[in-house]
């Protein structure tokens, strides 16, 4: 009587409950974890095998361990590739986190209509693809292009002269192809800002301007660098838009990585640079948890 009594108390139905709902949710998450885990792990221990394998002449590859591909990574041509790559990168980041900082900013300080239409507005953006983006540019920055001939007409351009292929053409098509996620990436974080610490800060006597520089930005500098870390990693593996309008010196790592596997039917050395690709992501996710755990401390 006094076990049962026992596993009868509130206490014990409490955790019976919290039990079933841990096993629930696991069983939930089981099928899609598993998923994940095996089209991530798989691919990934396939690809760190092939950096690792003897190249064998017409493209293909037999089971082994060399280094050889990875002395070959570490050469001077590839390290400037993976330099200019960073470069593009970081380049995109800036100009992109300039701009959808400060607008989701101000779509999130709109009335309600406005942040709708806005928000849709992005949205739609997002189903161009790539493709169709990137040779629209093409189009655009062409001796034939509305652009192009507009500014010959002032005389600002040289009659018969195209705006690409060049680096600038490549940081313009990719900012805009990473803009509309940017803005949505940030639109949550900054509709959760308190608007009290703005009007405190507006009762002080600062504008607006200063309001935001002064307090919305040291506010919200983990995000920040989050978008910046999330531009870097969706434009440094980049393979159309330098393809398309750039020249063989803006080519990035990823068109590289092409070469290597289809022209230089070098499949292993494909695999290495693509995996020396990784580490790189792999140590700028640890910078940026360890930059953002630093200034949580602070």
């Amino acid at each position: 009587m006094t076990a049962l009594a026992v596993e009868d108390t509130p206490g014990a139905r409490g955790a019976g409950k919290s039990l079933r709902r841990r096993l629930a949710l696991f069983a939930l998450l089981a099928a899609p974890g598993a998923f994940v885990a095996i089209m991530g792990l798989v691919p990934a221990g396939l690809l760190i095998q092939l950096s690792f394998a003897h190249r064998v002449e017409g493209g293909l590859w037999s089971p082994g361990f060399e280094l050889t591909q990875y002395a070959q990574v570490a050469s001077p041509l590839l390290m400037r590739v993976m330099a200019f790559s960073l470069t593009l990168a970081l380049c995109t980041a800036a100009i992109v986190v300039s701009i959808a900082f400060p607008a989701a900013y101000f779509i999130s300080r709109m009335r309600r209509r406005g942040q709708v239409a806005w928000l849709i507005y992005l949205l739609s953006t997002l189903s161009l693809s790539e493709v169709l983006i990137v040779f629209s540019f093409q189009v655009l920055l062409s001796t034939s292009g509305s652009l192009a001939k507009t500014l010959t007409a002032l005389g600002l351009l040289a009659e018969g002269q195209s705006l690409y292929p060049n680096f600038a053409a490549v940081l313009a098509c990719l900012v805009y192809l990473v803009l509309p996620y940017v803005i949505l990436f940030f639109y949550p974080a900054v509709s959760r800002i308190d608007e009290e610490i703005e009007q405190a800060a507006a009762t002080m006597g600062a504008s607006r301007f200063h309001t935001f520089m002064t307090v919305v930005l040291p506010m919200m500098r983990g995000t920040i660098l989050a978008g910046v870390l999330l531009v870097v990693i969706f434009t440094v593996g980049s393979y159309l838009t330098p393809l398309v309008l750039g020249k063989p010196q803006t080519w990035t790592v990823a068109i590289h990585i092409s070469n290597a596997a289809m022209q230089a039917a070098n499949l292993p050395l494909a695999a290495a640079e693509a995996v020396a690709v990784v580490v790189v992501m792999i140590a700028l996710l640890i910078l940026s948890r360890w930059l953002t755990r630093n200034e949580a401390a602070a």
